[in-house]
């Protein structure tokens, strides 16, 4: 593949509609950075959304007529009132950053967080939301992360968590395989990210010490663990080649553990800025990205991470907002 075939899948391939939550924090703004950097390579269209709390506490807030009207009228003055303040904060932020060159517009939400923007991708088909996080304390990860783990179980879209420290363009990409199709789509969109922003990637596999498919395959009176490793170096440099680029720019990395804890260590080596994994992965015994071990990573993880749904992803919330099934 020449480099401008490359750079022409990478395009074709780029995000075209993104979606940023922002509460006007520090860690949002780093998050709309991001999507202006992708829009800028991609061409893609931003939207700015901030979601307001439940209409019961705004209620109280609002001017008398601005009630009344929320009660008794059509409800036009309501919302005006309701959005006003939310929509003039948008506006500003879009202005500071001066780029005329990108689509950008906003939208105030009202409502749960992770409902209305898991409702907009439903409605409007983005192909990404970015949302950002205070910071990497224990305490702050489990009163800010409520929100972003909900969005990483439940938005169908590819979801990327910006974390403090992880501002600007990512200069390391860690991708996480099981091998499994859903992973091999997830690693697919974080070679493209870090083709977009020219940094490192690295692609790890995590054999787990219960592997059962590898132990099967470990012939009699060989050394098992000498067996698997180099079993599952030669499936990781077969999986490479379904990525169809330059092999000598993967940097692959075999470790054996749980998977969550050595996605956050391996990470942690690098200097990773971004990390990359699929929610869902190969079920049984023998599984690595299954269940909540993206939530895991998410928690203990210092990097920003970007999580990535399998084709044929149905979410748990309807248009409508009704969950369909408890969390």
């Amino acid at each position: 593949m020449t480099a401008n075939q490359s750079d022409e899948l990478v395009t074709k391939a780029g995000y075209q509609k993104i979606l940023v939550s922002t509460d006007f924090s520090p860690c949002s703004k780093a998050a709309l950075d991001q999507a202006v950097s992708l829009a800028r390579q991609t061409g893609a269209k931003i939207v700015l959304a901030h979601t307001l709390p439940d209409l019961r506490q705004l209620v109280t807030t609002l001017p008398v007529e601005a009630r009344r009207d929320f009660f008794y009228g059509d409800g036009d003055l309501f919302d005006k009132e309701v959005r006003r303040e939310s929509d003039a904060k948008l506006r500003q932020v879009i202005a500071d950053l001066d780029a005329p060159d990108l689509d950008i517009t906003f939208e105030t939400l009202l409502g749960t967080p992770y409902l209305e923007l898991t409702h907009a991708v439903q409605q409007e088909g983005y192909d990404l939301v970015l949302a950002g996080t205070r910071g990497l304390s224990q305490w702050e990860q489990l009163f800010v992360g409520s929100t972003a783990r909900r969005l990483v179980r439940n938005c169908p879209s590819s979801v990327w968590i910006v974390k403090a420290g992880h501002q600007g363009v990512p200069k390391v990409v860690l991708a996480a395989t099981d091998f499994s199709d859903s992973s091999l789509k997830a690693v697919r969109e974080g070679l493209r990210v870090a083709q977009l922003s020219r940094s490192h990637f690295h692609l790890l596999h995590v054999i787990e010490e219960l592997d059962e498919e590898l132990i099967k395959r470990s012939p009699h009176g060989s050394p098992m663990r000498k067996d698997i490793n180099n079993y599952s170096r030669q499936r990781l440099q077969s999986f490479v080649q379904l990525l169809e680029t330059d092999p000598d720019k993967v940097h692959l990395h075999l470790s054996l553990g749980t998977a969550w804890q050595e996605i956050a260590r391996t990470a942690q080596k690098l200097g990773a800025d971004l990390v990359v994994i699929g929610t869902l992965g190969r079920t049984g015994v023998s599984r690595m990205l299954i269940g909540n071990t993206a939530e895991k990573v998410l928690d203990t993880c210092d990097s920003s991470i970007l999580t990535v749904k399998p084709d044929g992803f149905l979410s748990p919330v309807d248009p409508t907002f009704r969950v369909l099934h408890p969390e």
